[in-house]
Order: structure tokens, then C-alpha cells, then sequence
């Protein structure tokens, strides 16, 4: 098989460097133009065609995700964000980015992202319609992201993403559910439904119809009117579970 043929994007010089020290000793690579800023990656990226691209994400004039946005080679090239930071993660892969790395990376990783972009290289190749594809609304939801252990919260410019550890408690609240932490609560345009399908069945429980539980956050159970319980979580809110889902709780605690 031929040279992967790679364009590195980032405004630092010393991490150009790196990337390219790290990437000239792999025989199946061959660099084609460093990058000091977004607008010089695109032009570049436009006229010499590469098969890699990786781009840092906070760059002057034009950031590493406008530049994704902005590509339109046919073939697209395989994109793979290289960043100190890891909130930009979900759009990243909605720009249908092979692979993030976090920065500081060492050569076995980067060594993973170029074979995953080897193996990927004939689908992506030839099917530059899957970026539209991932790109509808409720595609979003089914992309997989390297953070599995975390939910992403979107802000007015970017996503907090909070562990599961993290989350106390999740409810209904009109159209929409609001996650607790122990420290705040955000509202989240999802579903219970969605959370109770995605969320690790050994760390949370749906106590009714309208909350789900992280169980490591409840500290007491309260045996309640009607065959049913009411759990004390970390955050002093308190649960009422249903009389199904009591029978459940009455099984896993074992009395």
C-alpha cells in the first residue's frame, strides 16, 4: 500500500515538531506540508489533497474544527483532532473525525490513530456522504465518543462533560430532564428514556417513571407507605421509587 500522505496543523511550533519527529519514524508515512494556522492548513489541505490531516483545535484566524467544516476535497481527507483539551470532543466526532488525541500523546498512541485511519482509509475514501449523514440531528445521539464515562453538557460555546461518578440523580422536568450533581443541576434536551438506554445499568437505577438514580449516591432507604421506598441521595434529595421498582430494590438489597 501506498504512503499515508499527512498535513500537520498547529500554531506551536514545538508541537509540530514532536508530530513530525514521532510521525517520520513510521515507514508508512510521508508528511506533506506543517501548518502554522487554520487558514494555512485549509489552503494547503485544498490543493495538496493529503490522506491525514491532524489538527490542533485552538488555532488563531480559524480554529482546527472550522477548518474540518470547511473541507470540501473529494476524497475528504481522514481527520484526526490533536488537543490539550477535551470539551470539544463531541463535536469533533460530529465532523466525522476518525480519532482525538490528548495532548501530551506519546508515539504508541499516535502510532493507534494512523492504523485506524489505514484500516478506515477505503470506506472513508469512498464515502464522502457519510459526514451528512452524521451530521442530521438525531444522528448525533448514536455517535460513539471516546468519553464513555461521561455526559456532555452543552454551554453557550462548549461541552462540560461530567463523570458518572458525578451524577446523583436524573429527572423529568416538562419536555426536557434535569441532571443533579452535588453541586448543581443542569437542564439537558433529552429524554429519560435516551438516559436509561446509555447509562451503565450497574451504576444507575430508574426508580419511577420520572428519575433515574446513580446508585452510588444514595445513602439511605426509607421504607415508605405502600410497598414502597424513599431514598436519601448525597445531594439531600429525596426519591420516592415505585411499587414495581421497590420489588427490584427489595432484590438487589436482599431483604
Amino acid at each position: 500500500m501506498s504512503k499515508l500522505r499527512v498535513l500537520i496543523a498547529d500554531d506551536e511550533l514545538p508541537a509540530r515538531n514532536k508530530m513530525k519527529r514521532l510521525l517520520t519514524k513510521f515507514n508508512d508515512v510521508e508528511i506533506v506540508h506543517m501548518a502554522e494556522n487554520g487558514l494555512d492548513a485549509l489552503e494547503n489541505i485544498q490543493n495538496s489533497k493529503p490522506d491525514l490531516v491532524f489538527l490542533d483545535i485552538e488555532m488563531p484566524g480559524m480554529n482546527g474544527l472550522e477548518v474540518a467544516g470547511n473541507i470540501t476535497t473529494d476524497p475528504m481527507p481522514a481527520v484526526v483532532f490533536a488537543t490539550a483539551y477535551n470539551e470539544h470532543a463531541i463535536k469533533a466526532f460530529e465532523l466525522n473525525a476518525q480519532d482525538y488525541l490528548l495532548k501530551p500523546f506519546n508515539e504508541d498512541r499516535l502510532r493507534q490513530a494512523v492504523d485506524k485511519v489505514k484500516n478506515n482509509r477505503i470506506e472513508t475514501a469512498l464515502d464522502p456522504e457519510k459526514l451528512v449523514e452524521l451530521l442530521r440531528p438525531e444522528a448525533a445521539e448514536e455517535i460513539k465518543v471516546p468519553f464513555s464515562n461521561k455526559v456532555p453538557i452543552p454551554t453557550r460555546d462548549r461541552y462540560k462533560l461530567v463523570d458518572y461518578d458525578d451524577v446523583v440523580c436524573i429527572e423529568v422536568e416538562e419536555r426536557s430532564v434535569r441532571l443533579f450533581t452535588k453541586e448543581r443541576s443542569y437542564l439537558l434536551n433529552h429524554t429519560l428514556d435516551t438516559f436509561e438506554r446509555k447509562l451503565p445499568g450497574d451504576m444507575f437505577f430508574r426508580v419511577n417513571r420520572s428519575c433515574i438514580i446513580g446508585l452510588k449516591h444514595v445513602l439511605e432507604i426509607v421504607i415508605w407507605f405502600g410497598n414502597r421506598f424513599k431514598i436519601i441521595l448525597s445531594n439531600q434529595k429525596e426519591v420516592i421509587s415505585s411499587r414495581e421498582k421497590s420489588k427490584i430494590l427489595k432484590q438487589v438489597l436482599k431483604f
